[in-house]
């Protein structure tokens, strides 16, 4: 499972209701019976002019899983609850048990909540999950990007641009955070907790979403490996952040990687020369917007291009790429 994973995974303990249990005994509770299934599948049509759709198995070690599961359970809840409330005293503690969860108030509340902000999360595993690019060079920027918004829907603006480029200093007390009105969770979910506010006390539900951020976040902080300073200065190959680097960044990954043979002063002074011409050179840097080098396979010929004019950088590059 992917670091960025195992942070959702562990702040799910934080909310209310137990979601992932509750994905769980439902799938199992029709998972050996289509009598059971098809009596649901009855039940939907009797009721709702949509066709019905099969309960998703929920796998907890499976990092898209989750969201899946999240989406499907918003669209099949009312009809689950009334299937469950209408089956007899026969199984009462197990279904007791789904429809304790079901029937929570915070249930659906949670459920929107999950389907905002867990997308940001999957996108970020699914781009380095793939096998046929090298996102190396995106990887500090992104993660920076995932712990910065995630920290932009609970901490006020002032936290986090405090914190600069060393978000382990983030700030999380409750002085430095959003007020419950302005916490990110979403237009669906604020749609459920106004019609909640004349029923129950919401507080409960803002206190959750506030210990999700800060358990998500802090666990973020804690896997990403945030103090690679290598990890941090590959960003160069993205050609899109060439120009934010410095030599010193070049002199170090060329003695840092001895097999490039391009840590001996005659390399590194034509090295220099090479990489200033192409910081200056925006026509010969190619773009990651453009599809034809998103890939590692369509990077090499955009450097290979080069070689004339710089070849020893384009031949770093092709190591990494």
């Amino acid at each position: 499972m992917p670091p960025a994973d195992l942070t959702i995974k562990e702040a799910m303990k934080t909310l209310p209701v137990d979601i992932d249990q509750l994905f769980i005994d439902v799938f199992y509770y029709f998972f050996h019976s289509s009598k059971r299934k098809q009596e649901f599948f009855d039940l939907w049509r009797s009721l709702f002019t949509s066709e019905p759709t099969t309960i998703l198995k929920h796998c907890t070690t499976r990092w898209l899983s989750l969201l899946r599961c999240v989406n499907r359970y918003l669209a099949q809840l009312d009809g689950l609850e009334l299937y469950f409330l209408s089956l007899d005293d026969a199984e009462t503690s197990k279904v007791q048990c789904i429809l304790d969860k079901l029937q929570h108030p915070l249930t659906k509340p949670i459920l929107c909540f999950l389907a905002f902000i867990l997308p940001s999360m999957n996108r970020f595993n699914i781009l380095f999950q793939k096998s046929s690019e090298n996102t190396t060079c995106l990887l500090y920027s992104e993660m920076t990007r995932l712990v910065r918004l995630y920290a932009s829907n609970l901490l006020k603006t002032g936290t986090i641009t405090a914190a600069e480029d060393d978000l382990t200093s983030l700030n999380f007390t409750r002085d430095k955070q959003l007020d419950d009105e302005d916490l990110g969770i979403g237009n669906d979910t604020w749609a459920c907790i106004s019609a909640l506010e004349e029923e129950m006390d919401i507080k409960p539900f803002f206190r959750a979403v506030r210990d999700f951020y800060i358990a998500t976040i802090k666990k973020m902080l804690k896997k990403f490996p945030f103090s690679d300073s290598i990890l941090k200065d590959l960003g160069i190959i993205n050609p899109e952040q060439v120009c934010s680097y410095s030599f010193s960044t070049v002199e170090k990954l060329a003695k840092r990687f001895p097999q490039l043979d391009l840590h001996e002063s005659g390399s590194l002074d034509q090295l220099r020369e090479e990489f200033m011409d192409l910081k200056l050179s925006p026509s010969d840097r190619p773009s990651l917007e453009k599809p034809t080098y998103k890939s590692a396979v369509g990077w090499k010929p955009a450097y290979q291009k080069q070689e004339i004019n710089h070849p020893i950088v384009s031949h770093g590059y092709q190591h990494f790429i």
